[in-house]
């Protein structure tokens, strides 16, 4: 199936999930994280924020254990004239607001960039991703950009509440390719880490 066929049908499948449901698979998916103590010993982490209209996985949860265990957070602020995306720094005081897509972001005076090359663990939002590593996500394409710009060694995470599909079809040259799948089940590796 294509992307766009794909992106429509997790949208509707992502949306029918319970609030109950998403917390307790999302807590699933941190469980499942957590068995990667390789990633731990590492400083920096950049990690999506959940649109809660978009019934994406909470990784507050995730936030809240890099916070308590001393890693530095930073967070994605998009640029949607650009299409792209700055790593602003995150703490537990950081005040969000909610911007365009429902996509929580500091308020200005919080708003503190940090250098993309210090990023040694991504996690990138997507809706579905396939036995190669390949994903659907919203299709603006975001991280397809900005992951580049990163260092060559950073660690890519994407979390899903669905099992991987076998294939996507029309994959793109310039398409991601995350590392490590993580589902509330298991944990999928695409690269030798």
């Amino acid at each position: 199936m294509n992307k766009e066929k794909l992106r429509a049908q997790y949208f509707y499948m992502r949306k029918s999930i319970s609030q109950y449901e998403i917390m307790k698979m999302s807590y699933e998916i941190f469980f499942q994280l957590k068995k990667l103590f390789f990633i731990w010993k590492n400083t920096y982490f950049h990690i999506f924020l959940p649109i809660c209209e978009h019934k994406e996985v909470n990784t507050f949860i995730i936030i809240d254990f890099l916070l308590k265990t001393g890693k530095c957070v930073t967070i994605p602020c998009s640029n949607f004239r650009k299409l792209s995306i700055e790593n602003c720094f995150f703490h537990k005081n950081t005040i969000l607001i909610k911007k365009k897509y429902g996509i929580l972001e500091p308020i200005s005076r919080h708003k503190s960039i940090v250098s993309i090359s210090l990023i040694e663990v991504i996690f990138i939002p997507l809706l579905i991703f396939d036995s190669k590593g390949y994903r659907v996500g919203y299709g603006k394409g975001f991280y397809d950009r900005f992951v580049p710009l990163c260092e060559k060694n950073i660690i890519k995470i994407g979390l899903s509440f669905f099992s991987p599909i076998k294939e996507i079809n029309n994959i793109h040259k310039d398409d991601l390719l995350i590392d490590i799948g993580i589902t509330p089940n298991h944990i999928f590796f695409f690269k030798k880490i």
